[in-house]
């Protein structure tokens, strides 16, 4: 019995022991970042234009090759410069898989920046997401997640 009573207690100091070091990790995280609450209309509004997407897939299809980067898209004509007319994300990249398979990501919002550029802490809620670009049958579609 009392052995389970020291067991008990040796229990509650650890518990107290890691509450106690959480806390004071989450109150020094404060002076890094912050958390903007954020519902799904501001999120939607945010992504980026169905246009961009499929300037990507043209470019695919009229290359024969994925992007590697936003400069090479845009540099190849005025269709694919214009697509970005308005985007507001200053990260982008391009992770291609094969030639049916990309990932196109985007982070750094106008707003996100603006924000840290003022206050100098880091958003954990920021704006961003990622397409995946994938082949079905013999057409390119593409599934957006945004973070």
């Amino acid at each position: 019995m009392e052995q389970l009573h020291l067991n008990t207690l040796h229990s509650m100091k650890h518990l107290y022991t890691v509450a106690i070091l959480s806390l004071s990790l989450l109150v020094s995280a404060c002076n890094y970042i912050t958390y903007t609450p954020r519902n799904k209309n501001q999120v939607r509004r945010e992504k980026p234009s169905l246009l961009i997407y499929e300037r990507i897939v043209d470019f695919r299809l009229d290359q024969g090759r994925w992007p590697a980067t936003k400069e090479d898209l845009i540099t190849k004509g005025k269709k694919y410069y214009e697509a970005f007319d308005g985007f507001k994300y200053n990260y982008t990249h391009f992770k291609i898989k094969d030639s049916n398979t990309m990932t196109f990501y985007f982070s750094d919002h106008v707003t996100d920046r603006a924000n840290y550029d003022q206050t100098q802490l880091i958003d954990v809620n920021a704006y961003g997401g990622q397409v995946r670009f994938f082949k079905v049958k013999d057409k390119f579609a593409w599934k957006i997640k945004m973070n």
